[in-house]
């Protein structure tokens, strides 16, 4: 007899439907599986063998051919034990035909017949009503986090004799439901380390503002022990929930990587990542055959916060150019070629040189070929990247008593700028600042007489690309959105200036040393 039951894969970030068919015909008795198979599909004969005998079924002695098509795919993980499973008892008249694109089935099963949890249940889900499925039926664990999909049944099962059941209509499962705006609520009252906690740095502080409320990057430099770490951390107290098709994204890229947690399927809150300066280059731009989503995709529309910027390999830190500049990372593997999302923040921490404190000279002991070779790590088109760079003020006695603001507060600045971008560009394809390029650049960022010749000054004096006075020019729209300004005013650019006169202070070795 043969059978036809439909599962799904995940190929990048998308999942892909793949027909089950199952064959059981006289011969001698041999199982067969085809159809361009990695190591973890074919070890399913034994797996899904095990788990039917263990659940009561007999596997007949018969000729059993297993194929999963298109045939020209390439087919990884364990989620596809269940689908053949019932493939398989389908074939052998146990359980009724069904070829119909009724119902999509996923899980990987155990040998005592329970199924395991998967990864890419919301990606599955999504494909699944794209596609026109009426339900899905996958582990109890995924059950939430592919629940977040309006339109189709969540089937949530704990062993294949459970799943057998319903199946054959013997046991009734009730779909699962989700309560997003419980969850989220939920999201809204975590704690996070707040801002009020960090005395001085007012400097810095409104740079970080000004970096989130428009999506800029920004990098962070002083001696050890100015906060540079302590205010990063602090980021994601201050950056607005995401929307709900934001979340659903982003919950879908956690749920292929396995990040997600069972109690808390919805990922609401803007991501913060801090890799290690070890990092390879493969981890953060992701990859593998079957390619997973690394730390700048894993990042996406939240902060990629890279501490000790200058100690990260070389390669690592270019790899960040192009999803920087273009918001997305393309990858190529086994004649396949992938685009992830990467929309992030990326905050850069260092130290001005090796020791940390030039260009204090009564403290540096760096000679200036050090601090020179030290400085040249971040390479140009890297720095030329970063829209606002910011100098950490050394901290005396009288500032640990001033207090700040607490995040709740900035967090309802940075809201209503974000709001007001949100407004602006309602017809266009952009939300941000940040996003601003060629033509929605000139007409969203014009400028006055007086203000296009403070601009054309500022350019020269600092000598910097027109790349760097775009990303200056974007800075100064975030700035007047802050203050509520329609438009952009000559204190707006001066100050969105001081943001890249850093780069000329430090890599232009301006400051006066005698080492």
């Amino acid at each position: 007899m043969y059978s036809k039951i439909y599962g799904a894969g995940i190929t990048g970030l998308e999942a892909r439907i793949i027909q089950v068919e199952a064959d059981v015909s006289n011969g001698l008795p041999v199982f067969h599986m085809v159809g361009v198979l990695a190591s973890a599909v074919k070890e399913a004969r034994e797996r899904v063998r095990i788990s039917l005998q263990n659940s009561g079924f007999r596997i007949p002695a018969k000729r059993i051919t297993v194929n999963l098509s298109p045939a020209d795919l390439r087919k990884d993980g364990s989620g596809y034990d269940l689908p053949i499973a019932i493939s398989l008892l389908a074939a052998s008249g146990i359980l009724p035909q069904n070829t119909d694109k009724s119902i999509l089935m996923a899980g990987e099963l155990g040998l005592n017949g329970h199924i395991c949890s998967i990864q890419g249940a919301l990606a599955m889900a999504l494909q699944a009503k794209k596609e026109g499925f009426r339900q899905f039926l996958l582990p109890k664990e995924n059950a939430r986090e592919a629940a977040m999909v309006d339109g189709i049944d969540i089937i949530g099962v704990t062993t294949l004799l459970e799943a057998v059941e319903y199946l054959k209509g013997g046991l009734e499962l009730s779909p699962v439901r989700v309560d997003l705006n419980a969850l989220r609520q939920r999201l809204e009252e975590d704690t996070w380390e707040d801002f009020d906690e960090v005395y001085g740095q007012e400097t810095a502080k409104k740079a970080l503002v000004t970096a989130v409320s428009g999506g800029h990057n920004i990098l962070l430099i002083g001696a050890p022990g100015t906060g540079k770490t302590m205010l990063a951390k602090r980021l994601p107290g201050i950056m607005p929930l995401l929307t709900r098709d934001e979340a659903v994204e982003l919950t879908k890229i956690y749920g292929i990587a396995g990040l997600l947690r069972e109690d808390m399927p919805l990922i609401s809150r803007s991501p913060f990542r801090a890799p290690h300066h070890s990092i390879p280059a493969a981890a953060m731009a992701g990859g593998g055959k079957d390619p997973i989503p690394g730390e700048i995709t894993l990042s996406h529309n939240g902060v990629l916060f890279l501490d000790e910027l200058p100690e990260f390999d070389r390669n690592t830190l270019e790899i960040l150019r192009q999803p920087m500049e273009e918001g997305q990372i393309h990858i190529a593997r086994l004649g396949h070629s992938y685009s992830f999302p990467a929309d992030m923040i990326v905050v850069g921490a260092m130290n001005p040189c090796k020791c940390g404190y030039y260009p204090d000279v009564n403290r540096c002991r760096c000679t200036q070929g050090q601090i020179q070779s030290y400085l040249s790590r971040i390479s140009e088109p890297l720095l030329d990247r970063m829209d606002i760079c910011v100098e950490m003020e050394r901290i005396d006695g009288r500032e640990i008593k001033c207090q700040g603001k607490a995040s709740a507060e900035i967090r309802r600045q940075v809201q209503m700028a974000r709001e007001i971008q949100s407004e602006r560009y309602r017809d266009e394809t952009i939300t941000r600042n940040s996003q601003l390029t060629g033509k929605l650049l000139k007409k969203y960022c014009g400028l006055g007489r007086k203000e296009k010749r403070c601009f054309g000054d500022l350019r020269e004096q600092l000598g910097i690309s027109a790349r760097g006075a775009e990303r200056m020019l974007r800075v100064a729209r975030t700035l007047a959105d802050l203050e509520q300004s329609g438009e952009i005013r000559e204190v707006h650019l001066l100050q969105a200036s001081v943001y890249k006169s850093i780069n000329r202070k430090f890599w232009g070795m301006e400051a006066s040393y005698e080492g």
